[in-house]
């Protein structure tokens, strides 16, 4: 009897400790499941689309009007300001270097990228294009020093440009490397997520319109080709809006029809095979989604879109709807402790391991 006791004591705290361990490694989906998490507007009100999370601490932010915004302390604070006093122009991506340095791209004409190292008290051109076409959707970078933007397309080829230095200067890519585009097809700056570099070389960069494609290159931008993927397509607004990484050889999409935010048909795809081929998930979130994310540490999925935030926790199988409103971009730390939100009307919201557990 006293050996059966101390057995079901064991088993009852090794369920409980089980219990803890769990509950404490998925806090941060437990805040979003439970909208618990805090929000800042932040003024004049601009359409939030650029985020970037560094580490636990520090997040940059951008978007229209000029603006960027800066959290040194996990989303406590914030200091706001314009790019160069640039306020008509749109900062649809933004990459932090450090908690002092970070690089911008606006969006349309004329585009240009400024990067700051004083903390946004200061911003320098880096480069400017004053074509009447040019619309760069995102940019993304390898390393601290190799990086590339991405232009839908001018008069008949894509626009992408390289930097080996950290954004110091940029190089036009050759349009005879890189694949044709469509009779229509183009990218999207919804969230400032539509192109990923990773650290092995492989960039991955999503379209829309007569098909959804992935023109990727496996040697940090020297050679390209195009692959199609299942993500509804076929008019000007639908395709891939949003690309994360799972590990090195796979990665996500999200998207759908930004006129149709509720729509949920064929939006989510995975790739095994670095961008090669891809597969749609079982079922999907419950409208159109312009951000997607993966959380290593929990095996989950996050995607967000103007008509609300999901959940996945079986890599797609199943999807659960948040009680949050919609919201552009978003961001997740390297740890999975802290994620940022951005939307319209200069709306960030954010959820920390660290302010939780204080």
């Amino acid at each position: 009897m006293k050996i059966r006791t101390i057995l079901y004591l064991f088993l009852l705290t090794f369920a409980l400790f089980s219990c803890t361990s769990s509950k404490q490694k998925n806090d941060l989906l437990d805040k979003l499941v439970f909208g618990n998490v805090n929000e800042y507007t932040i003024p004049n009100k601009p359409s939030l689309r650029g985020v970037d999370i560094l580490d636990a601490q520090i997040v940059w932010v951008s978007g229209s009007k000029g603006t960027y915004a800066r959290s040194t302390d996990a989303g406590i604070t914030w200091k706001v300001g314009n790019i160069n006093n640039d306020t008509l122009l749109d900062f649809r991506d933004i990459h932090a270097f450090s908690a002092e340095s970070a690089i911008a791209i606006s969006a349309g004409s004329p585009a240009r990228i400024y990067k700051t190292v004083d903390g946004g008290q200061t911003w320098n051109l880096k480069y400017e294009n004053t074509d009447s076409l040019v619309f760069f959707d995102s940019f993304d970078f390898c390393d601290a020093n190799r990086g590339l933007a991405c232009s839908d397309p001018i008069r008949g080829n894509f626009l992408f440009i390289k930097t080996t230095n950290g954004g110091e200067t940029w190089d036009t890519i050759s349009y005879n490397l890189l694949p044709k585009p469509l009779s229509i097809e183009g990218g999207f700056a919804a969230s400032g997520t539509s192109v990923i570099c990773t650290a092995n070389g492989t960039i991955l960069f999503g379209t829309g319109g007569t098909e959804a494609r992935i023109i990727r290159s496996n040697d940090y931008g020297n050679m390209w080709e195009a692959f199609k993927t299942p993500l509804m397509a076929g008019e000007p607004s639908n395709g891939i809006y949003s690309i994360g990484a799972i590990d090195e050889k796979s990665f996500i999409i999200a998207g759908g029809c930004w006129q149709k935010p509720d729509e949920a048909i064929n939006n989510v795809a995975i790739s095994t095979d670095s961008g090669k081929s891809w597969s749609l998930t079982k079922t999907f979130p419950s409208g159109f989604r312009s951000s997607i994310k993966y959380l290593p540490s929990s095996k989950s999925i996050v995607t967000c879109g103007t008509s609300g935030v999901d959940i996945s926790m079986d890599i797609g199988k199943t999807w659960k709807k948040t009680p949050l409103h919609g919201y552009n971009a978003m961001d997740i730390s390297n740890t999975d402790d802290f994620i940022v939100l951005v939307g319209s009307q200069g709306k960030i919201a954010f959820a920390s391991l660290k302010i939780l557990n204080e």
